[in-house]
C-alpha cells in the first residue's frame, strides 16, 4: 500500500523508472561555450536546444524463439549507444520490458511486480530471458536444417547468408561446415571449387564460391558481339580506344537480322557500320582484332597439339586425329568427315562466325549445323557421347576446344598430345562402372610397386608396444587368407534371358605385364582366384594407386548391366557428420584388402571371370567393380559393428 492507500501498480513503477531516466537527459548535456561579446545580445533571447540523435527502437517482441537473439542484440545496441539514458541496471531492464508485447509482456510483468532478483541485474535478466524464450543450445533442428539446406533456385550469396545464419547456431566444427556447404551448392559451382582444399577455411571458401558464381553469371549474360546497331542512324562515331577484341575462335552471334543483312548486301552497304562506299574488311571504324589462329598454326614449323581417337556411329567407326585447341570456343567436326560417316545434322538456333588470326571470317561459310550424337573414344577406356558443330573447310578431323577441355579436365603431354590423366569429372559418365575415381587413371601408368591388393608378406610387422597383445589383428598373413563363406557372401543374380558378358583383351605395357604376372601369381597362392572355364569373360586392366603403385581392375560394366541390383542403403555424408558434432577425439580403422574379406556366393564365381593375355580366371572373393559390391560391403560392416553404431 502507498500513502494514498491504493495497492502498488507494477506498470506505474516501470513508467516512473523510464520517466526518471528521460528527465536526467538535460542534466547530462554538455554546457554550451560562452558566447562572444558581439553575439551576447542576440543569444540571450533564446538558448540552443539539446540535440539528441536516438537510435531506432527495436521492433516489439512477443516471445518468438526465432527472433529472441536478434531482439536482445538490438536492445543491447541501443543501451550501448545511449548510456546516458540508461545508466542503472534497473533502467536497462525496464527498457527491454517496455519493448515486450503479448505473452512476453505478461511474463515480464509478473517478474517486475514480484521484484524478482533477475530484474535487479541486466546480465541476469538477459540470461533468464534467453532461457525462457531462446532456442535451446542442444536443439538438433538447426543441424537438420543445415543438412537439408540446398542452393536450389537461390543465388550463391543468398545461399551463403542462410548457411552462415544456421552455422552460427549449429555448434558444428569447421570441417563439418565445409563439407555441408560444398554439398549444398549447385553441381556447376561445386565443380569449380573442387580444386580448392578445405584448408582454406569456411569463409574463404564462401567468398570463392560467390566469385565463381558471379563469373559464371557474367559469362552467360554478357553479349558475345560488340558490333554496332543495325541502322545508319545508330552507327557509333569513331573513338580513340577500340573495342576489346573477342577471344580466339569466338562464336559471336550477329546483331543483324536476316532482313537487315540482306538490305545492306543489296544496297552495297558495310555490314559493320551500315555506311556506303566500303566493304566490311575496309570499314574505317571497325577496331583491329589481334588473334591467334585456332585452325592453322601461325608458324609453319610448329606442330599442332593433336591426339588420336575413334569416332563411331551405329553403322560405322573411323580413326580420327583430334586437334586440341584451348582457344576454341566450340567442338567441331569437319564437313568431309561428317558426310563420310553419314551423320545426321540439325540446324543451330543461331549461325556462328569463326574468325582467324586477322579477325577475318575463317572460311566462306558460317557454322550453322551440328552433328550427332556420336561416340568418341580416346584411349582404351575413355568413351563419351557428344554433339559436334560442323565446320566446313577444316583441315582437322575434329577440333576439341575449351568446352571439351573444361568438361574433362585432362592432363596432357604437350610434346605428344597424349592424355596423361583424366579429370575426376569424367567419373562415372565416361567410365560408368570403374571402381575408382578417374584422378587415379593416368595413361601411361607409373609403376612403383607390384604388390597389388594385399600387402607384401616380406614387410616386417611394426606396431606400437601398447598394441602388442593384439598383434594377430595386424598380421598380413591372416588378412591374405581365403575367408570362409558367411551370410554376407556377394550374390550375383542375373536378369533372365540376358547374354553373359564377353570382354576383350586390353594391351598391356611391359611394366604392366610384370605387375599382372605378379598379381595373378599372388592371387592364386592366396586362393583369391582360380583358373576358369566360364562362358563369361570381362576385360582386365590397371589403374594407378595414390602411392604410385598399380591396382588391377576388371571391366564389369557389361556384367553390371544385367545384374539384379542390391539396394542396401549407403551412409549419407551429412548424416555421418551430424553424429560427429561435439566430438574431439577421432580414429580410423583401415581394413586390409577390405573387399577381399567377403566371398562370392557359392555357384556365382563363374560370373566374375576375367580374361588376360595369359589366361582365364574367376574370383572366389569379392573384387572391385561389381555393381553390388558397395552395398554388400556396407551390409557386412553394419552387421559386424551394429552394437557400436550411433553411440556417443
Amino acid at each position: 500500500m502507498d500513502s494514498s492507500g491504493s495497492p502498488p501498480d507494477p506498470l506505474r513503477d516501470l513508467v516512473d523508472t523510464l520517466r526518471q531516466a528521460l528527465a536526467a537527459l538535460p542534466l547530462l548535456a554538455a554546457a554550451p561555450a560562452p558566447p562572444s561579446p558581439a553575439a551576447t545580445s542576440a543569444s540571450t533571447a533564446s538558448s540552443a536546444p539539446v540535440c539528441v540523435s536516438p537510435m531506432a527502437q527495436p521492433a516489439p517482441y512477443s516471445g518468438s524463439a526465432e527472433d529472441c537473439n536478434g531482439f536482445l542484440l538490438q536492445c543491447s545496441l541501443v543501451l550501448e549507444m545511449q548510456p546516458h539514458l540508461y545508466s542503472t541496471e534497473r533502467s536497462k531492464v525496464a527498457f527491454i520490458i517496455a519493448q515486450l508485447r503479448g505473452q512476453a509482456l505478461l511474463w515480464a510483468e509478473s517478474l517486475w511486480s514480484q521484484k524478482s532478483p533477475v530484474t535487479q541485474s541486466y546480465a541476469s535478466f538477459v540470461d533468464h530471458f534467453k532461457e525462457v524464450f531462446g532456442r535451446p543450445s542442444w536443439d538438433s533442428s538447426v543441424g537438420e536444417e543445415l543438412c537439408r539446406l540446398q542452393q536450389g533456385k537461390l543465388t550463391v550469396p543468398e545461399y551463403a547468408l542462410q548457411f552462415r545464419t544456421l552455422a552460427a547456431k549449429s555448434g558444428w566444427n569447421e570441417q563439418a561446415l565445409l563439407a555441408a556447404y560444398r554439398q549444398g551448392l549447385k553441381p556447376q559451382v561445386r565443380l569449380h571449387l573442387a580444386a580448392y582444399e578445405d584448408t582454406i577455411g569456411l569463409e574463404r571458401l564462401i567468398q570463392l564460391s560467390i566469385r565463381v558464381a558471379a563469373r559464371m553469371q557474367s559469362c552467360v549474360t554478357e553479349p558475345q558481339d560488340q558490333s554496332p546497331h543495325n541502322t545508319w542512324r545508330d552507327r557509333p562515331t569513331p573513338v580513340s580506344s577500340p573495342e576489346p577484341a573477342p577471344e580466339p575462335m569466338h562464336l559471336g552471334t550477329s546483331q543483324l537480322t536476316p532482313a537487315e543483312r540482306q538490305r545492306r548486301l543489296t544496297r552495297s552497304l558495310c555490314l559493320y557500320c551500315g555506311a556506303p562506299g566500303h566493304a566490311l574488311p575496309e570499314c574505317p571504324i571497325r577496331p583491329p582484332r589481334p588473334m591467334v589462329s585456332t585452325i592453322v598454326p601461325s608458324l609453319p614449323h610448329m606442330k599442332p597439339l593433336t591426339t588420336h581417337g575413334t569416332l563411331s556411329t551405329t553403322l560405322s567407326s573411323v580413326s580420327v586425329v583430334a586437334l586440341l585447341d584451348s582457344g576454341s570456343a566450340g567442338n567441331f567436326i569437319s564437313g568431309t568427315l561428317c558426310r563420310q560417316l553419314g551423320l545426321r545434322t540439325e540446324a543451330t538456333t543461331t549461325p556462328y562466325q569463326v574468325r582467324s588470326i586477322t579477325g577475318k571470317p575463317l572460311g566462306r561459310r558460317q557454322v550453322s549445323h551440328s552433328a550427332g550424337p556420336v561416340r568418341l573414344q580416346i584411349g582404351a577406356l575413355h568413351v563419351e557421347e557428344t554433339t559436334l558443330l560442323v565446320l566446313e573447310e577444316s583441315t582437322a578431323d575434329i577440333i576439341l576446344g575449351h568446352p571439351w577441355l573444361e568438361q574433362h579436365n585432362p592432363i596432357l603431354s604437350w610434346s605428344t598430345g597424349e592424355v596423361l590423366k583424366w579429370g575426376d569429372t569424367c567419373f562415372p559418365d565416361c567410365f560408368p562402372d570403374l571402381p575408382v575415381p578417374l584422378s587415379l587413371l593416368p595413361t601411361p601408368l607409373p609403376v612403383q610397386a607390384t604388390s597389388i591388393e594385399s600387402p607384401s608378406v616380406h614387410q616386417p610387422l611394426q606396431i606400437p608396444a601398447c598394441y602388442a597383445p593384439f598383434s594377430d589383428v595386424f598380421c598380413p598373413k591372416r588378412a591374405s587368407k581365403l575367408p570362409p563363406h558367411r551370410p554376407w557372401d556377394c550374390a550375383i543374380d542375373l536378369l533372365p534371358g540376358e547374354p553373359v558378358p564377353r570382354g576383350r583383351i586390353y594391351p598391356l605395357s611391359i611394366p604392366e605385364e610384370k605387375a599382372m604376372e605378379e598379381y595373378i601369381k599372388e592371387a592364386l597362392e592366396q586362393g583369391y582366384i582360380r583358373p576358369s572355364t566360364s562362358p563369361a569373360a570381362s576385360s582386365f586392366f590397371f589403374v594407378a594407386k595414390k602411392d604410385g603403385g598399380l591396382r588391377p581392375c576388371i571391366d564389369y560394366r557389361a556384367l553390371n548391366r544385367i545384374t539384379v541390383k542390391f539396394r542396401y542403403p549407403l551412409p549419407l555424408v551429412p548424416a555421418a557428420l551430424e553424429h560427429l558434432r561435439g566430438a574431439t577425439l577421432f580414429t580410423k580403422l583401415d581394413l586390409r584388402s577390405a573387399y577381399n574379406l567377403i566371398r562370392i556366393r557359392e555357384g556365382d564365381e563363374w560370373k566374375t571371370a576375367f580374361i588376360t593375355p595369359t589366361g582365364h580366371y574367376e574370383y572366389l572373393v569379392m573384387p572391385y567393380g561389381l555393381a553390388n559390391a558397395p552395398s554388400v560391403f556396407q551390409d557386412f560392416i553394419h552387421e559386424v559393428f551394429r552394437e557400436f553404431l550411433h553411440r556417443s
